[in-house]
Formats: structure tokens, C-alpha cells, sequence
């Protein structure tokens, strides 16, 4: 008989040693710390306060802590809740082949798992498996999937989250099978929903409903191993389904590990992912012009990435996180863009208001729709100045991005920055944050996170 992709995929996460080598556990190390901080940040937005108040409502078991709030929550509820801080702000970290922000939805969810016992490298090996599961099926199903409008952080990231729950639980094969197949019952989200509040609600469904399929699993619930690449199945209907494809991305399972082959991409500013080739170009555009001398700004870049910034002129938080004009113009103005920026509503400024009205995004149909990042499909920024003349930056890697990283000095400033109350003078704090950068070797992930720092 032959074996389901599910199953297959279950061999892995419940049987692999999971070991990385050193430069893959740096990359899980700061993806962590970088989310972490992004969850702590993320809590005092609007919509992770709006959440909060509703989940209390709902009322339930509560047994777990929820970032920067006094409450317990239940399991499901406490990964639905960091999962949302953590995405509040399109601050978070993602990966290329999958279109998911990996670490925002295996972060609050392994958490709400793990117990007094679970130990940094505890965690660690069971992000690695899920990591595993989001981005091969994101090569998989890519990019048909996600152009047919589905948000793969809700609907691959549920399946991952799965992955890696089951395999902090300890769950067999067979289990781990049967978590992943119950998670997709519950894996959906829409691109179209971005700008609004839901686009950090379906990364919470998709923390929350992972944690709730593996322990539905350990209970004993049965599901079908078949579900995802079926003829009626996950990947047929959602797009992008090849079974040969399919087949032969699963024969790489673990070699070498999805994390060390792709790594993540790491964000300097908080808006989506695709503006920051932009931003990338207009900080190297900001040293050969005077932003007074702007004529007219025109942005290229592949149709599928313009799919997704909708916004030429945003009206709210939520719609600036997805206009290329707006980080277009603020980046030419002023070289950055901070959560200072978005808490002044940047977007209203006349200033950037009237540069915003002179960008033109135009959509081109790439050469390679197969690789997210091409240097044969880079981001172009044109400057036309008032004198009529012309300059041109080019971008294929942002900044952040595995070919350009983040030093480790920027992510823990970022990590600093987002934690807003780091004192240098306080040696608790000070002595916390170098435990922070060795998570991997802590006796307790939950006493280090929780007890021990500043993000309770």
C-alpha cells in the first residue's frame, strides 16, 4: 500500500532526531526571539485587546499565560491569543517557498503546549517540525495556492502547527498522522481579508486550531490519512496539486532540514513583506536625490506581490501595512519606517500624502511565477524628478531577507525596541536578555518566557 503525504510527512516529525547543524539553530534562535518580541509589542494593539476581550467572554479552562496581559486562558485559546499579538503589527518573520509567517503561529501554539518540563531544545525540535511541514507544502502547492487568494500562513500554517504540537505531545506516527489530517478540516484563510483585523485573527485560528487537532488526535479521534492529496482532497481543492510534485518535495524531508535550506526572512520594518523590496530600493534611492526634487515615483514589481498591497492611499493602520506607495514615500522621505510612524498615522501627513499620490505601482507578469524572490524579476523604483530626469534602483533581496540578513545586533535591538522597557542599569533585565539569546539550553521554556523576563 502505498503511503499517504500525510503519513509520510508523519514519519518525519514523529521519528526524526531533529538535530540541526549550529547555522540553522541560530536561524530558529532568532526567529524566536524576534517573534517573541513581535508578540509582546502586538499586545497592546487594537485588535489583540479586542481578541482578549473576547475570548474572556467565552469564558473556559484556564491554564495558560497570554503575553503582556494578566489573564489564563486555555490552551487553544492562549495560542489563538499570542498569535494574533504576534501578527498584529506584519512585524514577524516569514518564509519564502510557503508565503507564511512560520514562526507567529508554531511560537504561541508550542507554548501553549509545553509544560514546566519542556525544555528549550524541546521546543526547538518541535518547531523544526513543523517549520518542515509549512514549508514543504509550501513548495508543494506554491504559488497556485496562494494566488488563488488562500492566506497559506492560516491554511498550511494550521497543518504545521499541527505537526509540531504532535510532536511536543510525543505522539506516534499514527497520531501524528491523524493531527495533521484534523487540522485540515479546520485550515482556511483569505488573502482578500488583508487590511483588516482578520489577517492576524486567521494566523490565531491557525495556532489555535493546530493545538486543537493534536490534542484531538492524542485523545483518539480518527481522520482520514488521505485528506491531503486526495482527489477531493486539501491540495486538489485549494490548488496547486501535482502529485508527482509532490512526492518528490517529500522525498527531501529533513536533507537537509526546510529551515536550513530556506531559512526565514526577518522583517526591519513592520509592514508586509512585499514592500520591503520597495523600502530596500528607496533607502538607496534617498542618497542620489532631494525628496523635494520628485516628479513621479513609479514601483515595479511582480503581479502577485501587487495582489496583495491593494492600498494606494490607506486609511487606517491595517491598510498602510499594505500599500507600496505609502512605504514608498515614507522611505524616500525619511529613510525608515517605525511603529512610531503608525501610531502618529503616519499616512495622514501631508507631506507623505502628496508623494503617496505621485507613486505608481505598476504589475508585471514575472519570468519565473515559480520562485517568490528572482533575480530575473527584481522590485524597480524610477524616480522621474522635475528636472525630467530619471534614476533607477533594483532590488531581488530585501534586507532581512537570508541573502542580506539582519545582524544578530539588529535583531536584539528590534527584540529590545519592541519589549519598550529594557534598562541597561537593571541587571535582572540585562542578565534575562543574555538567557534570551541562549533559549535553545534552557531548562524551562515557560519559566525563561514567562517567570523569569519582562514579557508577562
Amino acid at each position: 500500500m502505498i503511503e499517504t503525504a500525510l503519513t509520510r510527512l508523519a514519519h518525519f516529525v514523529a521519528e526524526d532526531a531533529l538535530t540541526p547543524d549550529q547555522a540553522t539553530m541560530t536561524v530558529l534562535r532568532d526567529g524566536v526571539i524576534d517573534t517573541l518580541g513581535c508578540m509582546v509589542v502586538g499586545a497592546k494593539t487594537e485588535v489583540a485587546q479586542l481578541s482578549v476581550s473576547a475570548v474572556t467572554q467565552m469564558g473556559g479552562d484556564r491554564p495558560c499565560r497570554v503575553v503582556r496581559t494578566p489573564n489564563h486562558v486555555s490552551r487553544p485559546h492562549a495560542a489563538f491569543l499570542n498569535a494574533v499579538a504576534g501578527h498584529a503589527l506584519d512585524f514577524d518573520d516569514w518564509e519564502v517557498p510557503g508565503n507564511t509567517h512560520p514562526t507567529v503561529v508554531l511560537v504561541p501554539a508550542l507554548l501553549a503546549v509545553a509544560d514546566a518540563q519542556t525544555s528549550g531544545r524541546d521546543l526547538a525540535r518541535a518547531y523544526l517540525a513543523g517549520f518542515e511541514v509549512i514549508a514543504r507544502l509550501g513548495e508543494s502547492l506554491n504559488f497556485e495556492h496562494y494566488d488563488a487568494g488562500w492566506h497559506s500562513t492560516a491554511t498550511l500554517g494550521a497543518i504545521g502547527v499541527a505537526a509540531g504540537c504532535a510532536r511536543l505531545l510525543g505522539l506516534d506516527v499514527s497520531g501524528t498522522t491523524r493531527a495533521m489530517s484534523l487540522a485540515c478540516s479546520a485550515a482556511t484563510g483569505y488573502t482578500c481579508q488583508f487590511g483588516s483585523h482578520a489577517k492576524p485573527v486567521q494566523a490565531g485560528f491557525a495556532a489555535r486550531s493546530g493545538v486543537e487537532a493534536a490534542y484531538l488526535a492524542a485523545a483518539g479521534l480518527s481522520a482520514q490519512p488521505h485528506v491531503l492529496d486526495h482527489p477531493r482532497g486539501f491540495a486538489a481543492l485549494m490548488g496547486g496539486f501535482d502529485p508527482n510534485h509532490l512526492s518528490k518535495v517529500l522525498s527531501k524531508l529533513g536533507q537537509p532540514y526546510a529551515l536550513s535550506e530556506h531559512g526565514l526572512v526577518l522583517k526591519p520594518w513592520p509592514s508586509c513583506g512585499y514592500t520591503h523590496r520597495v523600502m530596500t530600493c528607496a533607502l538607496a534611492m534617498r542618497e542620489r536625490i532631494q525628496p523635494d526634487d520628485i516628479a513621479h515615483v513609479v514601483l515595479h514589481m511582480p503581479d502577485f506581490h501587487a495582489a496583495v498591497l491593494p492600498y494606494g492611499s490607506p486609511k487606517s493602520r491595517s491598510e498602510a501595512l499594505f500599500s507600496a506607495p505609502f512605504v514608498a514615500a515614507i522611505g524616500l522621505l525619511q529613510g525608515n519606517l517605525t511603529l512610531a510612524d503608525l501610531d502618529r498615522k503616519a499616512w495622514q501627513s501631508p507631506e507623505i500624502a502628496r508623494l503617496m499620490a505621485r507613486c505608481e505601482l505598476r504589475p508585471f507578469r514575472p519570468k519565473r511565477p515559480d520562485m517568490n524572490y528572482s533575480p530575473e524579476d527584481p522590485d524597480r523604483m524610477e524616480v522621474i524628478l522635475r528636472s525630467e530626469r530619471r534614476h533607477e534602483e533594483r532590488c531581488v533581496y530585501p534586507i532581512g531577507a537570508p541573502e542580506a540578513p539582519m545582524s544578530q545586533h539588529s535583531v536584539m535591538a528590534k527584540f529590545k525596541a519592541n519589549l519598550g522597557q529594557i534598562s541597561e542599569d537593571d541587571e535582572r533585565q540585562m542578565d534575562w536578555l543574555g538567557k534570551i539569546q541562549d533559549w535553545p539550553n534552557a531548562p524551562s521554556i515557560l519559566d525563561l518566557f514567562f517567570k523569569e523576563g519582562v514579557t508577562a
